[in-house]
């Protein structure tokens, strides 16, 4: 809006879009950066190491991970370039100016849409601290390797944390790990199970497949393979698999869509060579026996407990 105002002009120069997408009114001299990739899109996951005229900034609703994105920008922007940044008001918006203040900077906003845009031209500030704290760093006591905006980054999920307690360790062959996140699971087969020969570690946000391979490093008698995929449509770049485990997500923004974890189901039964082995654990309410009952030729209900349930299915 305020561009289509007039209240900021597109420079004539280059211009960074972080945590952005592709959109019609973008225009041609623009780099969009995206972790998530289903909204990857003509995008790319990592920033150039350049100097920009204008940054935009999509915030994200986590506001560590919005602070790394800001002091990102100011990193990339030359000195009187130009940061907008937008936000619902609900995911962070109402914070946005408060943000840029204790940047040193003095912004104009906008609001309309139940969201809010606030920009400046910038004299040269930097945050190298916003930066260095939304960077990979150590967590839970230095076990594992995580980074802001990564799905329960800092802590181990109560799901997954279920679900150890009901897998195999007699699993052998090619497995994965769908949804991996940093590698919490993925670790725990791998420490439980000595006779997996390969496997595979897939996920939608690009930092956790980084952080996934830091974390697994110390396996190194099992193939593993890091895939940057987006795990509701089909995948062609993995071979027939023995098994599966997955904790799938079911929020997109704020809304649950067992949609989501549908799909990752068929995903894994498509992926999964006859007779293959799936464990799955999700938030008792989600409707995922159907769907299983569809694709799998035998499905176990393991347990239902502490809001989740545990299945075990054959293809």
């Amino acid at each position: 809006m305020p561009f289509e105002n007039g209240q900021i002009n597109w420079p004539a120069g280059d211009i960074l879009f972080l945590n952005g997408q592709v959109h019609e009114n973008l225009p041609d001299n623009i780099t969009i950066q995206q972790y998530f990739k289903p909204l990857g899109k003509g995008a790319q996951p990592k920033t150039p190491d350049s100097l920009f005229d204008m940054v935009l900034l999509h915030a994200s609703k986590q506001h560590q991970e919005t602070q790394h994105f800001m002091g990102q920008a100011l990193a990339h922007l030359k000195e009187g370039g130009v940061l907008v940044c937008a936000a619902a008001n609900d995911a962070g918006g109402k914070r946005l100016k408060s943000d840029f203040e204790a940047l040193g900077l003095e912004p104009e906003s906008l609001s309309k849409h139940k969201s809010r845009v606030v920009w400046t031209q910038t004299k040269g500030q930097k945050n190298s601290a916003w930066v260095k704290a939304g960077n990979a760093q150590p967590v839970l006591n230095g076990e594992f390797t995580s980074q802001p905006g990564i799905f329960g980054w800092n802590k181990i999920d109560s799901g997954s944390a279920l679900l150890t307690k009901y897998l195999p360790n007699n699993l052998s062959g090619k497995g994965a790990d769908f949804g991996c996140g940093y590698g919490y699971l993925a670790n725990h087969i791998l420490e439980n199970n000595n006779k997996i020969s390969e496997l595979y570690c897939l996920d939608a946000d690009f930092r956790a497949v980084n952080a996934c391979k830091i974390n697994l490093e110390k396996f190194n008698d099992v193939r593993t393979n890091y895939l940057w995929e987006d795990l509701t449509i089909a995948q062609k770049s993995i071979t027939p698999l023995d098994w599966i485990i997955m904790n799938p997500p079911f929020h997109e923004g704020k809304n649950a869509q067992h949609s989501i974890g549908t799909s990752f189901i068929k995903t894994a039964a498509a992926a999964l060579k006859p007779r293959g082995h799936i464990w799955i654990v999700a938030n008792s309410h989600l409707p995922y026996e159907a769907v299983l009952k569809s694709y799998f030729s035998h499905v176990e209900k393991i347990t239902e407990e502490q809001g989740f349930k545990i299945f075990h299915a054959i293809k």
